[in-house]
């Protein structure tokens, strides 16, 4: 195939955010095969971070967050939002925060994502209720989807949130944590050693666990849970990322955490039952062993779920 055509062709299938294939320097004749490879190893040349820092987060902490910085605030939570929640996924270079806003000429348009928003409502929703509904994904996308976008599998806004759709179903922090007897409750706490080996067991690698301090209960309570990515989007301990630089990387006590079950919200209180999260944890089994695509997991959590959450 002639390589004029060969680039076209590429470009054309990988909607490349960089000419990578500007540095190409192939013989007019070369495979597509030749010129793919060549084109890659320029790409992977081109990437600015060393990991994706995928960032989950307990929506019961967050509103509780929130609520606490911002008087008189509120918070979206929904009644289908039954599981930890997506923050964002994070291109940072090791020992500092960044890069961000990589492409400011990029900017974000709803439309590229509607067809999604029902799942992104329920698993990247935003909390802040004074904020617009689209707010957290605008600012997601501006600050880290264009920095993230440098690689092809995650160069548009649709490819970015549906990697977090697929990941935040696939590794399942309620679940995780469920299954190693640690399910929301206002009255128990654990140690961070045993929130960071059921996830490490879970998953195979190091992950950050963070944690805030409320200052009405006087309590640290649990509030992200963070897994890392190579460029290659494989999983990779989050060892070098910024925290303080203990074994159980974040920012978490020792011991005495608490990971709420409960929220006041405006006139009314939250309360996530344990065995709603008995109930997601077996969905999520479900899914396991009859899915492969993020959306037949979503789906398989709508069908257990629905009758907890009507």
């Amino acid at each position: 195939m002639e390589r004029k055509s060969t680039l076209e062709w590429y470009y054309k299938e990988y909607e490349a955010p960089i000419k990578v294939c500007q540095m190409c320097d192939m013989g007019e004749y070369e495979t597509v095969e030749h010129v793919m490879l060549e084109c890659k190893k320029n790409a992977a040349e081109k990437i600015t971070w060393d990991v994706l820092i995928f960032t989950q987060q307990w929506p019961i902490t967050s509103c509780i967050s929130h609520k606490e910085h911002q008087h008189g605030s509120s918070c979206n939570l929904f009644p289908n939002m039954t599981s930890w929640t997506v923050h964002g996924l994070w291109p940072t270079t090791l020992g500092t925060i960044g890069p961000n806003f990589c492409n400011k000429t990029w900017h974000f348009h709803e439309k590229e994502i509607i067809d999604i928003e029902p799942y992104l409502i329920k698993y990247w929703g935003n909390i802040y209720a004074e904020d617009s509904r689209t707010s957290l994904w605008k600012h997601e996308w501006l600050k880290h989807g264009t920095c993230a976008a440098q690689l092809p599998q995650l160069n548009t806004q649709k490819k970015y949130f549906e990697k977090g759709l697929e990941w935040v179903v696939r590794y399942d922090i309620l679940a995780v944590l469920t299954k190693n007897n640690i399910m929301p409750s206002d009255l128990e706490t654990h140690s961070v050693k045993n929130i960071f080996q059921a996830v490490k067991d879970a998953f195979g690698v190091n992950p950050a666990i963070d944690c805030i301090y409320d200052k009405n209960t006087r309590q640290n309570i649990l509030s992200q849970i963070k897994l890392c990515f190579d460029p290659s989007l494989k999983l990779v301990d989050c060892d070098g990322i910024i925290g303080f630089g203990t074994h159980q990387l974040g920012n978490c006590p020792s011991k005495g955490i608490t990971y709420p079950a409960t929220v006041s919200n405006g006139d009314k209180t939250y309360n996530y039952p344990k065995k709603l999260a008995v109930a997601h944890t077996r969905a999520w089994d479900e899914a396991n062993s009859r899915c492969n695509s993020w959306i037949c997991r979503a789906l398989v959590y709508v069908y257990v779920l629905t009758w907890m959450t009507l």
